[in-house]
């Protein structure tokens, strides 16, 4: 497997979700709920990263904005053809099945706290890019004690467009004083894919299991690896 010069680089951007948090069980568990319940004839391994989007839009507003902004939040592929109300009932409930699980299916991927430590030891500035609200990756480092290595957290609340878009990657670039080719970004979508390659920074994806790795293939990321313990080998020399 390729290793990577940690000289050549002076900064780690990590997404959360599906890199250094795994809530992919969380999400299974609310997919297989809502497929059962109502019924659906879809392919559970292929919707799964249109619903990791969707519970990561959804996450970012209370219900009665979700209900005020369902029409567009709910344009997804495998609803079409729904009627509006029964998009709304599957994305509350899929929303609501997600939130039941989070707490008690999901961690930290194993060893990503042991990278993370030993790359601040390696004085790499480290940050992390969410689509999520910065306070909940501030709450998920704390609960881990990773926060004291993270300099910047930027949230969806912190930028005018999230993933794909690079605005993100951009700010923490400007924020570190930093040329692309010094930063490594790290993502579990196809999203985080097209903003590193965008933004001109090293890619590196994982196919931690929320997107499938054909998709993530063809988005053409710098590095892909097949999940979080090739990602570790990746850095140890």
């Amino acid at each position: 497997m390729k290793q990577l010069n940690l000289e050549n680089y002076k900064g780690i951007i990590f997404d959360l979700d599906g890199v250094i948090y795994d809530i992919t069980g969380a999400i299974k568990k609310s997919v297989e709920d809502t497929v059962e319940k109502y019924k659906l004839n879809v392919d559970k391994n292929e919707i799964m990263q249109e619903i990791a989007h969707l519970i990561e839009d959804l996450q970012n507003y209370p219900v009665p904005e979700i209900i005020l902004n369902s029409y567009n939040l709910l344009k997804i592929n495998f609803m079409e053809g729904m009627s509006y109300f029964k998009k709304l009932r599957i994305g509350i409930y899929l929303f609501t099945q997600f939130n039941k699980y989070k707490d008690a299916e999901s961690t930290l991927f194993k060893g990503m706290d042991n990278l993370i430590e030993y790359l601040s030891k390696r004085k790499i500035k480290l940050a992390i890019l969410t689509n999520n609200k910065s306070t909940y990756a501030e709450e998920v480092l704390q609960k881990y004690n990773l926060n004291k290595y993270f300099n910047y957290i930027v949230g969806f609340n912190d930028v005018s467009e999230t993933k794909p878009n690079p605005e993100g990657i951009f700010l923490i670039l400007k924020r570190w004083k930093m040329k692309p080719k010094d930063v490594i970004f790290i993502g579990d979508m196809t999203s985080d894919v097209d903003a590193g390659k965008t933004s001109k920074v090293m890619m590196i994806c994982v196919a931690s299991g929320l997107a499938q790795k054909e998709d993530l293939q063809n988005h053409n990321p710098d590095i892909l690896v097949d999940n979080t313990e090739e990602l570790i080998k990746l850095f140890h020399q």
